[in-house]
Order: C-alpha cells, then sequence, then structure tokens
C-alpha cells in the first residue's frame, strides 16, 4: 500500500503525483491520503484539493483512500499512530522551503517521519510540478553502504517501467589539502573501488529485475566538495530526480544535520526524493 501524508497545501499536491503513480504499480492500487486535522488549512479547502485527488485517482484507476484524523499529540504522532507497521509499504511525504531561511529538514515533521521504524518512507523536494510525479531520467548517487541494492530496491522497482535513464554516481570524497598531493595512483586506486561498489550494484539490480528496461551508466568523480559534485552531475545530466537513499537510523541522523544535504535541497536543479528503508 501507499501512504500519503498530505498537509492541504497545493505543494504537497505536487507531491501526490508521485504517490499516486506509485499506487498505480501497486497489486491493490490503493493509496491512503492522511491529513490531519491541525487547523493550518480549512476543511473546505482540503475538500476540494482532495476531490481534485479523488478525480487524478481515477484516471489512474486507483482507490482514492482519504483519512481526516482529529489533531493528537502532535502532527507527527498522530500520523504515526495512523501509519500501518508494513515493511511493504511506502509512505510518501513532502519537504519545502520555510520562511526566514529554515532548513529544509532539520526539526520538520518529514524528518520525524524519515526516522520512523514502521514503514519504508521518502520525502520528496518538488521543485518541477510539471513532470506530475512522472520522472524518466533518474540520478542516484550511491554512498558505497552495505546492502546496497536491497535498500533502494522497494522504492526504485516503483520508478522502473517509467524510467529511460538511470545514472548511477558515486562521489569519493577526500580532504581538500589532501587533494593536490593525490598521486595518479592514488586516484585510480579510488576510482576502482567506486566502480566496483557500483557494478556490484548493478549486478544484483539485474538479478532482481531481469533486463533492465531503462538505460543504465556509472560514474565515479574524485571529491573535495561532495554537495557540489552532485549538484554538478545533476545539472550536467539534466536529471528529472535525484534519489538520495538512506537507511540506518543513525545515518539519518548525521546526514540531516549535514550542510551538504541542506545545500542539495535548496540549490537543486531537479527534483529530490530522500528515501529511508527498514
Amino acid at each position: 500500500m501507499i501512504i500519503l501524508a498530505h498537509d492541504g497545501s497545493i505543494y504537497d499536491d505536487w507531491v501526490a503525483r508521485y504517490a499516486i503513480r506509485f499506487a498505480a504499480m501497486e497489486e491493490d492500487r490503493k493509496l491512503l491520503v492522511l491529513h490531519v486535522l491541525d487547523g493550518r488549512v480549512s476543511p473546505e479547502v482540503v475538500e476540494t484539493r482532495f476531490n481534485v485527488l479523488a478525480g487524478e485517482c481515477a484516471s489512474c484507476n486507483v482507490n482514492f483512500l482519504p483519512q481526516h484524523l482529529p489533531m493528537g499529540l502532535s502532527v507527527h504522532r498522530t500520523l504515526c499512530q495512523a501509519t500501518p507497521a508494513d515493511p511493504e509499504a511506502l509512505l510518501v511525504c513532502g519537504t519545502r522551503v520555510r520562511p526566514r531561511r529554515q532548513k529544509y529538514l532539520s526539526g520538520t515533521i518529514s524528518e520525524k517521519l524519515l526516522c520512523m521504524n514502521q514503514c519504508p518512507v521518502v520525502a520528496f523536494r518538488v521543485v518541477q510540478p510539471g513532470l506530475l510525479g512522472n520522472p524518466h531520467d533518474l540520478l542516484l548517487p550511491l554512498a558505497g553502504h552495505l546492502g546496497g541494492y536491497p535498500r533502494v530496491k522497494p522504492l526504485l522497482r516503483r520508478f522502473g517501467t517509467h524510467l529511460r535513464s538511470l545514472h548511477m554516481c558515486r562521489a569519493m570524497q577526500i580532504n581538500p589539502l589532501r587533494h593536490p598531493h593525490l598521486s595518479k595512483e592514488s586516484e585510480v586506486l579510488l576510482k576502482n573501488w567506486g566502480h566496483k561498489y557500483l557494478t556490484g550494484f548493478r549486478t544484483e539490480m539485474e538479478d532482481s529485475l531481469g533486463p533492465l528496461p531503462f538505460r543504465c551508466d556509472q560514474r565515479v568523480m574524485i571529491a573535495t566538495d561532495w554537495a557540489h559534485e552532485i549538484l554538478l552531475q545533476a545539472s550536467r545530466l539534466k536529471s528529472q530526480l535525484m534519489l538520495l537513499g538512506l537507511s540506518e537510523r543513525s545515518l539519518v541522523y548525521r546526514v540531516f544535520h549535514n550542510a551538504a544535504i541542506e545545500r542539495i535541497l535548496h540549490e537543486t536543479p531537479c527534483d529530490v526524493g530522500i528515501y529511508r528503508a527498514l
């Protein structure tokens, strides 16, 4: 089942397009939409938006299941209580710029949902609403964590049939002070490590999906500024979506408090999906 946390805003309507696309690929073709009645958006506006979403679901043959939840101790806790504990489900939420130059994720409901342990979660930063949640060119930066493809599989398989190209990349970050003194041999060794990981990831993906229905390439870079390199690749490749996969809860905490991730979310030329498996 696909679950959408919707706050009643037009921005979450953009995020909803991803959720609808995912639901259309599920066997049950159901979209559970959770809205917490926190008073920020009038019931009339929410009802109008949900009527539009219901029509879009119907056009995709998706069963639209809205739930209006009474406010509990907090929006986050209310959503968690309504989210089923199901490793096969996927919770979709959104994250966007906040006033007074606050960060995109740190301290937000989306960050708290990504840290919960009930089902896989993906938080989208939408900058191209015209895509309608249907990107064809995906950039997948990989950090080399153990587990590889299985941790990204639940989300990647939901994009598979719509993709034209998948760009796997790994930026091998080194200390800026070390970079000018990096020997050619050391650079080759670092790149070989990166390619070995990406090759293993692709092998796992092909074992799972069979012959890939999209073009897939791999890129390894030596970087002193990881965020800059990822943004550069997204711009050069004209990617429509960048997927950053997170797995471990401790890693989630460290990454979300890293300025590099916030910088990517702020400067990204394309949509960004931040994903965490169980």
